[in-house]
């Protein structure tokens, strides 16, 4: 595995910075654009896996430090480094070996970082919980924007987000990475914090929210409910929620979620997709599990990256669908052959979306749209296409007036 940096050129380029970046939201990007001190260190370590301490902005006045993993491909660097990936954990998590290597596998230089200030390690070996504190941590996350009352440097949503932004200030200073194709993924807040990172840093070349979205307020799920209403729905939607800044964001997105998330349901996934500037993909699976491993585990993720970085076929994208009677139909564009297609609608308008029952209707394929008839006592429904790669992506719903 290729090491990084040897620690000579670490004190070389310790010291590094971008060209001025406008300012968006609260933070300091030309701040956050430096290349951050950092040092390999020997915990947590993990076969083929460089471990990472590199700092970000102070907390309480006293010095921060993050912990990661980091790893590049096995093998030949292309002539203009390795594409890469930042990859942003979900709540409870922490810097993914695993993930990083999942990613290596695939073609990519990745880091994974863990956002808490912990560090990948148990306390105990019979529980992965509670995991060892850094020894100059960060802010932990309150619940739902719980420290929302708190100045804004003491909350943990904003040093998240910062420690999100160095960590790609970092990746992108090593030789062995193209930093002009390097995305951003992350599971659940995860998927959240990327939902804000790819509309306030404008480095990225793509971005995969997987669950977590923006307009959080809007969700009858777990995370609507925590934060709504009154000041702490102000707060969040001014300042953290990624619809505050989707205007920002012309890089093509994919947008992973299951039909019955608890905590991020598909209307907010729906809507997070059309408020973006870029080109976006959807991806509804039928009652998707929600975790690190299931949000990791599909394929279509990285063919995503491939097709925007390194020229590899899209995935099918469809135009929105349309209903006239009974006859539902949507059109698609497809690089490869569709295999199999279907329709999934519900009957349930008055349940909360994490409890609505979807089922599937075969759908035809006639040239580049997709035909099928919608149940009588369907209430909303959204298509499927899975092409000859086994990869499968999604329409937009659409609710039967």
């Amino acid at each position: 595995m290729p090491k990084p940096f040897s620690l000579i050129l670490l004190a070389v380029f310790s010291f590094g910075v971008n060209v001025h970046a406008e300012p968006v939201g609260p933070w300091d990007l030309d701040r956050l654009h430096e290349v951050p001190k950092w040092e390999e260190t020997d915990r947590a370590a993990k076969p083929g896996m460089t471990s990472i301490l590199y700092s970000s902005i102070p907390y309480q006045d006293n010095p921060v430090q993050v912990f990661a993993y980091y790893s590049a491909p096995e093998g030949t660097v292309p002539a203009k480094g390795w594409p890469a990936v930042v990859c942003i954990h979900g709540g409870g998590g922490t810097a993914f070996d695993e993930w990083v290597k999942r990613w290596n596998d695939h073609g990519y230089a990745a880091i994974s970082m863990d956002l808490e200030g912990h560090l990948p390690i148990s306390k105990t070996k019979a529980n992965r919980r509670p995991r060892l504190a850094m020894d100059h941590p960060g802010p932990s996350r309150v619940g739902v924007f719980g420290d929302y009352a708190k100045p804004i440097e003491q909350q943990w949503y904003y040093h998240a987000v910062a420690q999100v932004v160095i960590a790609h200030s970092l990746i992108r200073s090593f030789p062995e990475v193209n930093a002009d194709k390097i995305g951003v993924t992350g599971i659940s807040w995860g998927g959240t914090l990327t939902s804000t990172v790819m509309g306030v840093d404008d480095r990225f070349k793509f971005a995969i929210p997987v669950y977590g979205c923006g307009f959080l307020a809007d969700s009858d799920g777990h995370q609507g409910g925590a934060i709504k209403p009154g000041q702490q729905t102000e707060w969040v939607n001014a300042k953290f929620d990624g619809a505050a800044y989707f205007q920002n964001v012309a890089i093509p997105t994919l947008w992973v979620n299951g039909t019955n998330d608890n905590h991020f349901t598909m209307p907010i996934t729906q809507q997070s997709s059309r408020a973006v500037s870029g080109p976006s993909t959807l991806r509804f699976q039928l009652e998707m599990s929600h975790g690190h491993g299931s949000g990791w585990r599909p394929e279509e993720i990285y063919a995503f990256a491939d097709s925007v970085v390194s020229g590899g076929p899209p995935l099918v994208r469809f135009d929105k669908p349309v209903l006239d009677g009974d006859q539902a139909s949507v059109t698609f564009v497809a690089s490869t052959k569709i295999s199999g297609a279907e329709l999934l609608c519900t009957t349930d308008s008055t349940s909360p979306w994490p409890k609505r029952k979807w089922r599937k209707v075969v759908a035809t394929i006639n040239g580049e749209t997709l035909n099928a008839t919608l149940p009588n006592d369907a209430v909303a429904f959204f298509f499927s296409a899975t092409d000859a790669r086994k990869l499968m992506t999604t329409s937009e719903f659409i609710l039967r007036d």
